[in-house]
């Protein structure tokens, strides 16, 4: 089974492939945008030892040299100092601007290797091949690259559109339990957004895709991909309509802040994120009561965290001060938090007149003191 999506942007268009045993079936699409160029693989240790054999025997038949760039596993890759180490072994080797780069990993070695490619010569031809579900069902998509910093999550960062996404979900089987529930963080947003069809259809599946069934996963893939591929392509440069694939994401990036990078998977954030933000939709009485309690049934089906003491029992939570890292989220603009809330499924919009009071009690029902 194979499915392809188009990210319909002029001349920087390209192509979502999504099936299985694409990784060792990939020379089709990779010929003819590597042949002839020094090719630069970045990855991290994990992904390179038990997937580089597939990329290798796709890569030495159509390009005289390509090199392997590891970084470190885990959110502490996304800082300046990882971004700065790599970038120096890349043009201490003799990288230009006829080279590509892949990013070969999840969404960690995706920020990492896309940011590099865009800075190395002002911009170099990148493609993206991701091996964990939420780098296939988002991250990847869209050319958004960032790192993090201390006030904040991927505060700094550039667009870089890749020339080709590759999705094989036979990748995804070698995964641990945690990292198929946080890839479903995001597909349970992607669900909200495309509305009640998709998100019975993901109630009925929900089995099929966590036990790795490839027609599953490749359908629900998909389904994220289009969702995505549909809003890039009106709004690549998150000027408006892009800001609804942030549903959930103001929480998630500040539970994230405030507890200290890496603590939990991103996805697992955005889960209950998501949540939240629905909490925080019927609070306002933009959307009906009830949504956000089978969303939360759906999220506890999955295996995700429906509480911030589940997200994670070590920290003390504090309302007063997660509001605050919501002030530095980036898309906070003039001292306004724009929130992306729900009327229903299916139909999300973008809010910035958000009282904190409800912001507050939306934290505190979630487990903040």
């Amino acid at each position: 089974m194979k499915k392809t999506v188009h990210v319909d942007l002029g001349s920087r268009s390209y192509e979502i492939v999504i099936a299985p045993e694409l990784i060792q079936n990939s020379r089709t699409y990779l010929e003819p945008i590597i042949e002839g160029k020094r090719v630069a693989v970045v990855s991290d240790p994990w992904v390179s030892r038990n997937y580089q054999e597939l990329l290798k025997n796709t890569l030495d038949p159509i390009t005289s040299r390509w090199d392997l760039y590891l970084i470190q596993e885990g959110e502490d890759a996304k800082s300046f100092g990882c971004l700065e180490g790599l970038l120096d072994k890349m043009l201490a080797d003799g990288i230009d601007r006829q080279c590509l780069v892949i990013a070969f990993g999840g969404g960690v070695v995706g920020d990492v290797a896309g940011f590099a490619a865009a800075l190395l010569m002002r911009g170099i031809e990148l493609i993206q091949i991701p091996t964990t579900l939420m780098s296939q069902v988002d991250s990847s998509v869209g050319g958004k690259n960032a790192i993090n910093t201390r006030q904040g999550k991927n505060l700094v960062g550039s667009f870089l559109q890749p020339k080709i996404v590759l999705n094989d979900v036979s990748i995804l089987s070698s995964l641990p339990a945690n990292e198929m529930k946080s890839g479903y963080g995001e597909i349970l947003k992607y669900g909200l957004l495309r509305g009640d069809k998709e998100f019975v259809w993901m109630e009925k599946n929900l089995s099929a895709i966590m036990n790795h069934d490839r027609d599953a996963l490749v359908e629900v893939i998909r389904m994220g991909c289009e969702t995505k591929a549909s809003i890039v392509s009106e709004d690549e440069r998150d000027k408006g309509k892009r800001a609804l694939v942030n549903l959930g994401h103001t929480f998630a990036h500040a539970f994230e802040t405030f507890a200290g990078f890496g603590r939990f998977q991103h996805g697992l954030s955005v889960g209950l994120g998501v949540i939240a933000a629905g909490l925080l939709s019927e609070k306002t009485g933009f959307c009906p009561e009830g949504i956000t309690d089978r969303v939360k049934k759906h999220a506890d089906d999955a295996g995700m965290p429906i509480s911030l003491q589940s997200l994670h029992s070590e920290t003390t939570w504090i309302k007063e001060e997660l509001y605050q890292k919501m002030m530095h989220d980036k898309k906070t603009v003039n001292g306004r938090i724009n929130f992306v809330l729900l009327e229903e499924l299916g139909k999300p919009f973008v809010c910035n007149t958000v009282c904190k009071e409800m912001v507050l009690e939306t934290l505190a029902e979630i487990g903040a003191v």
